[in-house]
């Protein structure tokens, strides 16, 4: 087994995941020791909403490189949400200082996904392929 996959079964993440992981708490840290903190802050939360953007642009086209960089622009956003959400909501303490406010603010973006994910439907969940027939 190569280290590579090593890593990826025992942490659950893939070696480009984690080094995205930690370029984040780098530019965090940087931040942090310049004073700079909340400028970089916006800068990843601009970013991630670039991402976010780009993403949604490159899953309209259904075959090809585009779509391979489509999907893999999905598993980044993917894993980088929750450390992103959790920017956003430092950021948004710095300007409203009402912790109901904010602990709504938190749980809408935590579980905002997973709501939508499970109220949005499936269109493929329906269609079953030929080849494949259904048991009774």
């Amino acid at each position: 087994m190569k280290w590579q996959q090593r890593v990826q079964v025992t942490t659950g993440l893939s070696c480009w995941q984690i080094m995205l992981h930690l370029l984040v708490v780098c530019a965090l840290l940087v931040g942090w020791k310049t004073a700079t903190l909340i400028p970089v802050g916006i800068g990843l939360c601009a970013l991630y909403i670039a991402t976010v953007v780009l993403m949604f642009i490159l899953q309209r086209v259904h075959t090809g490189r585009l779509r391979d960089i489509g999907d893999f622009l999905e598993e980044l956003t993917t894993t980088w949400y929750f450390g992103n959400a959790m920017i956003a909501l430092w950021l948004l303490s710095r300007v409203i200082d009402n912790k109901f406010l904010l602990a709504g603010a938190g749980l809408a973006m935590i579980a905002g996904p997973i709501i939508y994910s499970l109220f949005a439907k499936d269109k493929t969940s329906g269609d079953f392929a030929p080849k494949h027939p259904i048991r009774r």
